[in-house]
This record gives C-alpha cells, sequence and structure tokens, in this order.
C-alpha cells in the first residue's frame, strides 16, 4: 500500500523528470549549448525546438531564426543486453548527421555504459550521408570509409548501435524525409 501511495504522489515528478531528460538529450544531439539547471534546459528547448508528427512518430525540428536547420528522431534498438533509445539528428537537408545522443540503454556499465560518453558521441557529429552509396552510412575505423571508432572491449555494443543507427538512418531518410520535408 506504502508503494502505490509513493508511486502515485510521485508519478507526475517523474513524468517531469524524464520529458526534462528527454528534452536536455534533443538540445544535446542538435549540439545546443544548455546549463544544468532544469529552467535553462526548458528555455533553450523553447526557444529552439518543435516538436511534431508525421503519421505516428514524434519529431523534433530545430529552428533559429524563424528558419528549419535540422530534424531529429528518437530511434529504438536491442543493444547486447537490452533495449537502447537514441535520438538522431540531422541538418535541414539530411545531407549529414548532425548528433547522436543516447536516452536509455541497458548495456553493461563501465563496459558498453560508454555509449554514454561524450567522446564517443561527439564523434558522430557531421557525418555525410550519401544515400546513393551501397556502403553503411556508419562504419568502424579503420576500414574503407571508416567515420567512427568503436569501443575496446565493448565490440557487440559498438557492433549493436551501428546496426540500430544504420537502420533507422535507412528508414528515416527513404520513408520518413518526404514526409518530413512536405509538411
Amino acid at each position: 500500500s506504502v508503494l502505490a501511495i509513493i508511486n502515485e504522489v510521485s508519478a507526475e515528478r517523474i513524468e517531469q523528470q524524464s520529458k526534462l531528460k528527454e528534452q536536455s538529450k534533443v538540445l544535446y544531439a542538435f549540439n545546443i549549448e544548455y546549463g544544468e539547471a532544469s529552467a535553462e534546459i526548458i528555455r533553450q528547448y523553447n526557444q529552439y525546438i518543435e516538436e511534431r508528427k508525421t503519421g505516428s512518430q514524434t519529431y523534433f525540428v530545430r529552428k533559429s531564426n524563424d528558419e528549419i536547420t535540422g530534424y531529429a528522431f528518437k530511434i529504438e534498438g536491442a543493444g547486447l543486453w537490452g533495449g537502447i533509445d537514441a535520438i538522431l539528428a540531422f541538418n535541414q537537408d539530411f545531407s549529414s548527421l548532425t548528433g547522436v545522443s543516447f536516452l536509455n540503454h541497458s548495456e553493461t556499465p563501465g563496459l558498453g555504459g560508454r555509449i554514454d560518453e561524450e567522446w564517443f558521441q561527439e564523434q558522430f557529429r557531421e557525418i555525410s550521408l550519401d544515400v546513393n552509396s551501397t556502403d553503411p552510412y556508419l562504419i568502424f575505423k579503420p576500414s574503407t570509409g571508416g567515420n567512427v571508432d568503436t569501443i575496446s572491449g565493448a565490440t557487440s555494443t559498438s557492433k549493436a548501435v551501428l546496426n540500430i543507427f544504420n537502420q533507422n538512418i535507412e528508414v528515416i531518410l527513404t520513408e520518413t524525409k518526404g514526409d518530413v520535408l512536405n509538411e
């Protein structure tokens, strides 16, 4: 009974914190600076981000001076130990990936959990996306065309992240992009 009451009383606060976390992750993926204070995150988010829907998918539009400068999408997929939820951000014409951030994952702390580290996420900024190529969009270095590093000791998680990103980028570029640009 006590746990049910605590859950009921804290449900709204938990939802607010979850929304704040998502907003900060969207700002990070778009490379928009924000402070640690909740009010600053909310202010920056409201200033630069607009939420829209296409079909059943909510996506995020980055605006600057009333011009669209990018789009971001929530994605998900299977990691080594459980689901991985992330944000993929693109420039305004979808020709490059401008950033990523991870919302949730169940990867091993200290190994696969390193996907949360800044060095890993920062390497996904400004990666060109060639829709006419038969290669995957993201390839591990030092392979030919490699554009991202793997995490030492977490090869399976690294491969899972690349698979999730490549699959979702493909869907976004071939199925979602047209709907978004025609709105």
